[in-house]
């Protein structure tokens, strides 16, 4: 296997347009590199736990065929290594200890009894050695690389640890485009710039992590092709023996020692490879995590134009907040400034004989104080103190909620409740970011429909 250029898989992967020409670009290279290689691409599907569909290019042009294969059909050998790691841990580091499983793993050859249950995800050939390896988004599967080969032993620790770095960016340009932009209205992109700007700055900093991981990749690839020399030249010189014209012993054991040193110094490069895309995932995370969190805005300005009328907009709102956050009980409390008091509008999850005669006055309870004090309150644990007491009922189903208070041209205008997340988890940062996002959405529509009423 020749050293290839890193940057130019890098390149391609990065013009890809969508997921499908991600995979293209990445089994075109891949044939291209060898000519005995049959790359595929098989495609998971982690709501079912199957492996959907598989990619190949064997006659110049992206082909797909489908099928639904389960995970018990596959050896259970790549189960464990690639799809369900988290059996082996526990606790909160869990999502750590996937993600450098996922980072560092060398990549998973099936045995000659594990062959049949592999074929499925290969192309058509009479291979004799096979590699697999995953593409992930963090410490979730999207595919697995399969490449088959008619050579026996063709994939070396070399060959393998070459392909490492192609693996890790085929995997980050494929989660990035499956995390499609949505509908982008006039709205939208008025109230995106500030958003933009921070994926803007996000971007320079991926950008300079992507370039010094392949500054790694391109040292540790170089590193490689060193040590393979130097082990072909003392493979050479030892077979001539000690009888040998070119034999030299004090040649060779300088030979030996320098590719001893060699190998220890590309122990240590792997290592910092793998950190340097470590941090590239990081941050491709960060701005996947910034892009939802503007599809999550433009979503909500198109509840507002697919439900203009004001008596029914509030009601399709708390309806859009429950979906979007999975949770089961949501609360949109309007201001009343005549009575300095928070009456609820619209609701999800309440008992509805009881909903219309709920009154909170200003700094009462959980609402009241966010309505005073006009700040967001995050709650992961109602045990845990705060700046204000629990309300102490026991009809919630976790001990996290989240308030907030939707305020539109300097005018508290009501305030959003958010609790009984579906699964029982805790609210976080990223979900309060997001709800701060989406509410003054939602806070621009009241506003604008009080403002309206008033005028009328």
């Amino acid at each position: 296997m020749s050293r290839f250029p890193i940057r130019e898989i890098a390149d391609r992967l990065a013009a890809a347009h969508d997921a499908d020409a991600v995979l293209d670009a990445l089994l075109a290279y891949l044939r291209a590199l060898q000519g005995d290689w049959h790359p595929t691409v098989a495609i998971f599907d982690p709501t079912r736990e199957v492996f959907e569909s598989v990619y190949q290019r064997e006659r110049g042009r992206l082909e797909a065929r489908q099928l639904s294969l389960p995970l018990d059909h596959l050896p259970a050998r790549l189960v464990r290594k690639f799809v369900r790691p988290s059996a082996f841990f526990n606790g909160g580091d869990r999502r750590s200890l996937l993600e450098k499983l996922f980072q560092n793993s060398p990549g998973y050859e099936p045995d000659r009894f594990e062959a049949p249950q592999i074929q499925p995800l290969t192309a058509a050939v009479a291979w004799r050695s096979c590699l697999c390896l995953p593409l992930n988004d963090r410490d979730e599967l999207l595919g697995i690389v399969v490449i088959a080969t008619t050579r026996v032993g063709a994939f070396t620790p070399a060959v393998v640890g070459e392909l490492q770095p192609v693996r890790s960016l085929a995997s980050l340009a494929l989660a990035r485009r499956l995390h499609a932009e949505g509908r982008v209205t006039v709205e939208a992109r008025t109230a995106d710039d500030n958003h933009r700007r921070m994926i803007t700055g996000l971007q320079v900093q991926l950008q300079q992590a992507q370039d010094e991981a392949l500054r790694a990749a391109e040292q540790h690839s170089a590193a490689i092709a060193t040590i393979e020399a130097l082990r072909r030249e003392l493979e050479t010189r030892q077979a001539e023996g000690a009888d040998g014209p070119m034999y030299d012993a004090t040649a060779v054991s300088g030979l030996m020692e320098r590719l001893n040193a060699l190998e220890e110094q590309n122990a240590s490069a792997t290592t910092h490879l793998s950190e340097a895309f470590a941090q590239l995932a990081a941050s491709q995370s960060r701005q996947a995590e910034l892009q939802r969190t503007l599809d999550l805005v433009r979503e909500g300005f198109a509840v507002i134009a697919g439900d203009p009328r004001a008596e029914s907009l509030t009601r399709s709102f708390v309806a859009w907040f429950c979906e979007q956050f999975q949770v089961e009980r949501c609360s949109l409390m309007r201001m009343d400034t005549r009575q300095n008091d928070l009456r609820i509008l619209a609701h999800r999850g309440l008992d509805p004989a009881v909903a219309p005669g709920v009154r909170v006055q200003m700094g009462q309870g959980v609402a009241g104080w966010v309505a005073h004090h006009r700040k967001p309150l995050l709650v992961r644990d109602r045990t845990t103190a705060g700046p204000v007491a629990a309300s102490g009922k026991q009809d919630y189903n976790s001990d996290s909620y989240m308030s907030l208070p939707l305020q539109h041209r300097g005018r508290l205008v009501g305030v959003l409740n958010l609790s009984n997340k579906r699964d029982g988890e805790s609210f976080d940062e990223l979900d309060l970011e997001r709800a701060e996002f989406a509410a003054n959405v939602l806070a621009m529509a009241l506003g604008g429909g009080l403002e309206a009423a008033e005028a009328a």
